[in-house]
């Protein structure tokens, strides 16, 4: 007998054993029961399944909606986030521990499993994309969001709420949809009345071309319309994927722009000296009449349907499209209370001042814009 023929039988077992442990540890990826107390929970898509009761470790695995832990003070609770989060200012400044939170999501459909295994969460909570990959390579339990560039305030105030309901928090959920409409209604009261002719038309002009926006199909739509003004891109369609652009935003041209012709052009690129001194530009009204804005930001990015944008947003371009019927109100003070009263961010009134002039950001996206 050959050595060949005495070693072969030898190869065989270790094959078959080295494949049993691949097909074993795979399934102990995915064989992860709920142990000790539970609860049954329904997503925002209908499904129905047990979580641990309480729940201590979470994965948030949105960008927009990552704030929401912060809303309702469960930030402790946070186990896994988005790489976005991590670069907020704001949130390193009130949150330090954010810096050692891994963070396995970097952009949609892009998630390390492995580092969100590490991470051990109890549960995460997610988009269509993000959640789908979760559920097909890991036995997490998915709470799935409705992660729509469409969303108005009604599906923000349901989306916080929903929030409340799997973190056991309703009573600080409320407190959100409380400022959100005390603030609605405070511009809507001063803005309902002014005739459509006489309505300041905004163009939100992103990128360095500032010719990318959010159409009129976009929750954009809603909050330019509540802040009592024309929304110059309503007539685009932007939501839908594109090349180079996040879901929801949409490229027009120059010849539209002039078209157009709007009286207030908010920008993410640059600086409004920038845009003044750009031949290009020069034509518009928004150009001629100085009123070209930096676009807000706070925890998150104000181009996304976030909570913060939806109550901050809508009261900052009312002030600056009709500063004649807002005389009388400290929006820096709202603001500056919204973040006190609702995040328990005690912001100082630099930091607001760079909240409502959209250093921060420059400060989360580093120059790259997802």
């Amino acid at each position: 007998m050959t050595i060949k023929k005495l070693l072969w039988p030898v190869v065989c077992v270790v094959c078959l054993i080295f494949l049993f442990s691949i097909y074993t540890t795979g399934q102990k990826k995915k064989q992860t029961p709920v142990q000790g107390n539970t609860r049954t929970i329904t997503d925002m898509k209908g499904r129905t399944f047990e979580v641990a009761d309480p729940l201590e470790r979470i994965a948030l695995l949105g960008g927009p909606t990552g704030q929401i832990a912060f809303i309702l003070g469960v930030e402790d609770q946070l186990c896994a986030v988005t790489k976005t989060l991590k670069m907020s200012e704001l949130v390193k400044t009130f949150f330090p521990e954010i810096s050692d939170l891994p963070g396995p999501r970097s952009t949609s459909g892009s998630i390390n499993i492995e580092e969100l295994i590490k991470s051990d969460p109890d549960i995460a909570i997610a988009g269509d994309i993000d959640g789908g990959i979760v559920l097909e390579k890991t036995r997490i339990p998915v709470a799935f969001l409705e992660d729509s560039m469409g969303e108005g305030m009604k599906d923000i105030k349901k989306e916080v709420r929903f929030y409340g309901y799997v973190f056991n928090t309703p009573d600080r959920a409320e407190r959100y949809v409380a400022y959100l409409e005390r603030f609605t209604a405070l511009v809507l009261e001063r803005t309902l009345d002014i005739p459509e002719h006489q309505r300041k038309k905004v163009f939100q002009g992103y990128n360095p071309s500032h010719l990318v926006t959010l159409g009129g199909d976009t929750f954009m739509q809603e909050r330019i319309e509540i802040a009592g003004c024309l929304n110059a891109a309503e007539s685009v369609t932007t939501i839908g994927q594109r090349t180079g652009l996040h879901s929801g935003l949409g490229e027009v041209s120059m010849e539209q722009v002039l078209a157009w012709n709007p009286d207030i052009l908010v920008i993410n690129y640059g600086t409004p000296d920038d845009v003044y001194a750009d031949p290009q530009w020069q034509q518009i009204r928004a150009v001629t009449n100085r009123q070209v804005y930096p676009q807000p930001a706070g925890v998150f990015i104000f181009n996304r349907p976030t909570a913060e944008s939806a109550a901050v947003f809508p009261l900052w371009l009312a002030g600056i499209a009709y500063p004649e019927k807002f005389s009388d109100v400290c929006i820096p003070c709202l603001v500056k209370e919204f973040y006190k009263e609702v995040f328990d961010f005690d912001l100082t009134d630099f930091q607001v001042t760079q909240v409502l002039d959209g250093t921060y950001e420059t400060r989360i996206m580093k120059g790259a814009r997802h």
